[in-house]
């Protein structure tokens, strides 16, 4: 299954104030929402892993385990910073076109 990318249409505020700008989310779904949209397993993770549920917690999740798409609809998003398909410090800034982590005297000279 491929990351799909969530793409965050205004500035996002951070606890400092300043907007974050063209904030992406990567993220991985499993299985259908059910008519009843009560079938939702929000599973958050560490900075290291990427999304894909199935991949690093094998066991509770996966096609024969505890939560299952057959019966769940499984979302695992990739948290801010992460190199998974989050904006993180290597992300562009649309605004510089510079990425996030350069430092104004390396970035020009």
């Amino acid at each position: 299954m491929s990351t799909q990318v969530f793409k965050h249409k205004q500035g996002f505020e951070l606890e400092s104030g300043k907007k974050l700008r063209g904030l992406e989310i990567g993220y991985n779904t499993y299985g259908k929402l059910n008519a009843n949209k009560d079938n939702v397993v929000w599973v958050c993770h560490a900075l290291t892993a990427n999304s894909d549920v199935f991949d690093w917690w094998k066991g509770l999740f996966g096609d024969n385990d505890y939560f299952n798409p057959d019966e769940h609809f499984i979302v695992c998003a990739n948290i801010l910073g992460s190199n998974y398909g989050t904006t993180s410090p290597l992300s562009t800034n649309p605004v510089t076109d510079l990425p996030y982590s350069a430092y104004r005297g390396v970035a020009h000279g």
